[in-house]
Formats: C-alpha cells, structure tokens, sequence
C-alpha cells in the first residue's frame, strides 16, 4: 500500500475515532440510515423528474463537483449548478420564499451573515436522518468527516477547509523582499501599497488562544502601515496580478490558486501560523422538495468528495496528503474555526471592525 493511501486510512479511521468519541450513540444493525436515505432520495428524484439545482459561492469547481454526483446516484438524470456568491443574492432568494414563492434551488449554501434572517424564518430545519446515525452507516469508500466540521445541533456539515495566507506579485517584489511570515506584511516597504479585505477572513487566528494576542497586535500594525481595504477575494487577487498593489495579506487559498493558474504572475503561500476555516456549511432548507439528496450531496461532499473538492475548487483540507496544499501546510500550526467559532462570530467581527475603525463600529 502507497504512503498516502495509508495516510487516508490512518486519518479516516482517526475521524471514525473521534466521531465515536464525540458522539457516543449507538445504531441498530437492522436500520441503516445510508441505504434508507438512498431510498428516499430516489422517490425524491423520481417525482422531481431527476432533475437538481445546487447553489454554492464557489467560482472554481461547482459545475464539476455537481456533475460528479449526478454519476454518484444514477436517480439524477439532470443536475445543474449555479453560482450564489453574496448576501445580497442570498437575502433576495429569503424574500422570494418569504413573498410565497418556493426558490428554484434545490440545494443552497447560505454564507455566515445571512443565516439570522434565515433562521428567523425558519428557512433552516434539520435533515432527514440525523448525522451522528448517518456517519457510522456510510459505505466503506466514504471516510468518516472531522467532528469539528459538525454543528453539534445537527443542523449542517462543513464541508471545505479554507485556508488564507498571503499572495504577492513576483514582477513587482524582489526575491529578497518577498514575505514570508505575517510580521512582514508590516514592513514600511509596503506603507500604503498593500491589500486586505475588510470582510473577515482570519477568524481562525482572532479565535485559537495560541495565535489570538499576536493576531490582535498585527490587526493593530496593518492600520498603522497604512493597510489598503479592500473588499473582494477574487478582486483583490486580480489588481494584484496587474500590479496595482504588490502585496495581499489575508488572501483565500482559492482566489490565490485559480489566478495562478490561469497565468498570474503571482506567488502564495501560507505563513506560520495559517488560518483554516471549516467553511462551505450548507443547511437542509425548508422549502426543498429534495432534503434526503440535499444531505447526501452535502455528506457526500464533507467526505468521499474532498479529493474532487480540492481538484476543482481548492478547498480541500491541508491534512490530506493528497491535496496540493499540503506540502505548504505541513509542519506549520494550523489556528481553526469550526462550527463552535462560527458562533462567535458576530463577537469577533465587532473586534476586528474596532480595530480596522471600520464606519459603525461599535
């Protein structure tokens, strides 16, 4: 057996470990959630006339990752993918439902800042089978995901790891001066010449007790180096690449990645400590006539996926051996928000907005 299929069975037996640990309930033998979940799922397609609608924020990789599980159940004779990206999009789907229209997607990713308006709603309900029971009945070629990936109600999985770090034009940046550690996102070389995006994206570090005071004080020495705000991964990455800034600290994994490869002249790389978000959490909602292939679209996704997950979208998590982030993540401290820092969020935004002096906060 290879190295790395023996990594991917020692991590997936270690997440089987930790599920039985963290959620001791047992399952009858005769019941078997998975297969009871198939069932429904294709009485679900069947009457649907096999056609799906997934909605995800993600630029790279949707069509592909939707396309791979329409061949993961047969019952799927049409699946489609559109791209949901902002709050504004998501709230307008929330108004459609509120004013009686049912959605048209079947399957949908709601980011952090619009779940209170859909959790006012009732929009959020919990799935078909309940995901402690779902975890121990899976197929063998389905590993078990990580229990901090779980929302502890039962609500949803996480299914991405999105990691942030820094990204640079290699044209603009001597060798030399080229960053390597968060500190140097402060040197007065890059006063006022350098990017970050006011929307939070390393929470991770503001979060974990081991990085949060130097975090707090970068936060603090950004200001102080004249940071440039801007709002926007993608647009960020892209004024980058055309030299309009050299530098962006605090730059997706994802945004980086997909400039590169499409010929930017840029360079990423993860500083030690990096941030990684347990991200992508998708919700059963309320008006899907499809909840029982929503929860395996999204368990699917959060475990037999995450090779195709990282391929097409680069949001693999950093521990696979196999994802092309891991030879830059290895041996560096990982800060992590999972589900429990997502509830905190709104604490931590405040903080990161006093200290940023973003207008309004308080």
């Amino acid at each position: 057996m290879g190295t790395s299929k023996y990594w991917f069975s020692f991590l997936s037996g270690m997440a089987m470990v930790l599920w039985q640990t963290a959620f001791p309930i047992a399952v009858s033998a005769q019941a078997n959630p998975f297969s009871q979940l198939m069932e429904a799922s294709k009485a679900e397609m069947a009457k649907k006339g096999g056609k799906l609608l997934v909605a995800l924020e993600w630029e790279a990789g949707g069509k592909q990752i939707v396309e791979a599980f329409k061949k993961e159940l047969p019952a799927i004779k049409e699946a489609s993918f559109e791209r949901v990206r902002t709050t504004d999009q998501m709230q307008r789907i929330l108004v459609e439902y509120r004013a009686g229209r049912i959605p048209k997607y079947d399957i949908v990713h709601v980011s952090f800042e619009a779940w209170p308006s859909y959790r006012d709603a009732g929009v959020f309900v919990k799935p078909p089978v309940p995901y402690t029971e779902l975890v121990r009945s899976l197929p063998r070629d389905w590993p078990a995901p990580d229990p901090r990936a779980v929302d502890r109600e039962g609500y949803f999985i996480a299914t991405a790891g999105l990691a942030r770090g820094i990204v640079y034009n290699k044209d603009s940046v001597s060798p030399n001066k080229a960053p390597k550690k968060w500190e140097d996102c402060l040197d007065p070389t890059w006063r006022g010449q350098f990017f970050y995006d006011p929307r939070p994206k390393l929470t991770a570090l503001q979060h974990d007790p081991k990085t949060r005071e130097a975090h707090l004080k970068w936060l603090k020495g950004i200001v102080e180096n004249k940071v440039v705000l801007g709002r926007g991964q993608s647009e960020n990455v892209e004024k980058v690449a055309a030299g309009e800034h050299p530098l962006f600290c605090g730059v997706n994994y994802t945004s980086a990645m997909t400039a590169i490869d499409r010929g930017a002249p840029l360079v990423f790389l993860f500083p030690d400590p990096f941030p990684l978000e347990f991200g992508t959490q998708i919700h059963i909602v309320k008006w899907s006539q499809t909840p029982a292939t929503a929860q395996l679209f999204i368990t699917w996704l959060a475990t037999k996926a995450q090779p195709l997950v990282e391929k097409y979208a680069y949001r693999g998590f950093p521990w696979d051996p196999n994802s092309r982030k891991y030879p830059m993540a290895r041996g560096k401290y990982a800060a992590v928000c999972d589900v429990e820092c997502l509830k905190k969020s709104p604490d931590y935004d405040a903080e990161h907005a006093r200290i940023l002096g973003m207008p309004g906060a308080k």
